[in-house]
């Protein structure tokens, strides 16, 4: 997938999980005049359902705003746990962001002491669900493994990005 001109990939965010469920994480410094919408392009391939969408935040630092980042597949049998890996903040009053994706359409329950922000299922032949979940993390130190619930057993991925202030 290819993201709109202006916008950054999220390093450790893209994973793949066979033919199943694929993650990606960018992110984009809005000025003073963003468009109504923003559009990502498929590649490598088409006829394949996408779930996503734009998180946006305040307060975010303008010169490094991603902190930590790291994400997984989680492998090829299927399970309702959507883990996340733990991820090493180095600044205190991080904010996490939880992204997890199924390769079916279910819903998510967010990580323990998450705020879900979006569960989106597509609704296509070859379904797929994700979820955002977001929490301040106090840090500095490692933030442990976040886990999501899937309504029903499926492939999934997981990523875990914190966001410096």
């Amino acid at each position: 997938m290819a993201a709109p001109t202006g916008w950054t990939v999220v390093p450790n965010t893209d994973h793949f999980n066979g033919t199943a469920a694929r993650t990606h994480a960018w992110y984009k410094l809005a000025g003073a005049s963003e468009p109504a919408s923003y559009s990502f392009t498929e590649t490598g391939g088409s006829g394949y359902d996408m779930s996503g969408g734009i998180l946006a935040l305040s307060g975010a630092s303008q010169t490094a705003p991603i902190n930590a980042s790291g994400g997984q597949n989680n492998g090829t049998g299927t399970s309702t746990a959507v883990p996340a890996p733990s991820i090493t903040t180095t600044l205190p009053d991080t904010l996490l962001v939880f992204g997890g994706a199924c390769n079916v359409g279910i819903t998510f329950t967010p990580p323990a002491g998450m705020a879900e922000q979006w569960d989106r299922s597509s609704s296509g032949t070859y379904r797929v669900t994700t979820e955002v979940a977001t929490a301040v993390f106090g840090g500095p130190g490692a933030t442990g493994t976040r886990t999501a619930t899937a309504s029903a057993a499926c492939k999934s991925d997981g990523i875990l990005i914190a966001v410096a202030g």
